[in-house]
């Protein structure tokens, strides 16, 4: 049976901080901790998850061993239109890592990456491996020479083109403006190629502009069928236990009449010394739970994104 402490993750990194101080693999991991190889798939899970989170590292052989003491950092990437790009590390505090152009491995702004510190004194290093990426869909324009078809991506970060074959064009013609969807992403020796899903409309009006933007940065119109069940089982009760009920005051909203949300309220209360302000701030943690289905949904969004008259809510 797996030991009880190979249950979480800490439990494994604490293992590998404290017990080896080189790589290893999955077999000495096991001989070690007292794994029977029937007991084998849960700890290769654990070993998964921390390959993904950038805790841990796979060498091509198969060994694993920490990011640190590897001279290995893990971040996301934030690319320059000329090709370089920085690291932001995942630990907060520690310095932005500079990556030169030739060694981006093919990293596209956003993507969480992994990357070999080779010059501490520059902060210098190369991206070695990409753990997740970002960048899905690309807004760009169709540009034809010869007989490659290729999309230019609107955002400079992306200082490269995506081929794009015969049959994925959709109809797509030299000059449109497009959303396309990368099938496969560059690497040193070949460029990204893609699919058009769809041809925009020419820019004539603002209204055109913002359809570019949501497309741009695939920004969610609609809520998952599984959110919008939560929301519907949501009640208006409320539980005054610690709270203060200020329900008799005359209490109005701060947001103007074309808000999209209504979380903010004041009251005034006249009393023999002057006035007391009442500052009323919507209690959304009251109605939406710590990893409830509208919560992950919210913490995927981010945040609501305005527009002149229009707005795409986050979950909250």
């Amino acid at each position: 049976m797996i030991p009880k402490d190979l249950n979480n993750k800490e439990a494994v990194l604490n293992f590998l901080r404290t017990k080896t101080d080189r790589p290893v693999n999955l077999k000495e991991i096991a001989k070690t901790l007292g794994i029977y190889k029937k007991e084998m798939r849960p700890l290769k899970r654990i070993m998964e998850s921390l390959i993904k989170s950038g805790d841990i590292f796979k060498t091509r052989s198969g060994f694993y061993g920490l990011a640190d003491k590897m001279n290995l950092v893990t971040g996301s990437f934030e690319a320059h239109r000329d090709g370089y790009g920085f690291l932001i590390p995942d630990k907060s505090g520690e310095r932005d890592l500079f990556i030169p152009p030739r060694k981006t491995s093919g990293a596209m702004s956003g993507d969480r990456v992994v990357a070999r510190i080779e010059s501490m004194a520059r902060r210098e290093g190369s991206i070695i491996k990409i753990l997740e990426r970002a960048q899905k869909k690309i807004v760009g324009m169709c540009y034809r020479e010869g007989d490659i078809f290729y999309v230019k991506p609107k955002s400079r970060k992306i200082p490269f083109g995506i081929l794009v074959s015969p049959g994925n064009k959709s109809g797509a013609k030299d000059g449109d403006n497009v959303v396309i969807e990368l099938t496969s992403y560059p690497t040193a020796i070949k460029p990204a190629e893609g699919r058009v899903l769809k041809i925009l409309t020419d820019i004539t009006e603002p209204a055109d502009e913002i359809d570019t933007i949501i497309e741009e940065y695939s920004l969610s119109r609609k809520f998952p069928s599984a959110v919008l069940s939560e929301v519907k089982e949501l009640t208006g009760e409320i539980s005054l236990q610690k709270r203060i009920n200020c329900r008799s005051l005359l209490t109005v909203t701060i947001d103007g009449e074309t808000a999209k949300d209504f979380d903010d309220a004041v009251s005034i209360k006249k009393t023999n010394d002057g006035f007391i302000l009442f500052v009323h701030i919507a209690d959304v943690s009251h109605y939406v739970l710590w990893d409830s289905v509208i919560d992950l949904e919210a913490r995927r969004r981010g945040t609501s994104v305005y527009f002149p008259g229009n707005v795409v809510p986050d979950a909250a």
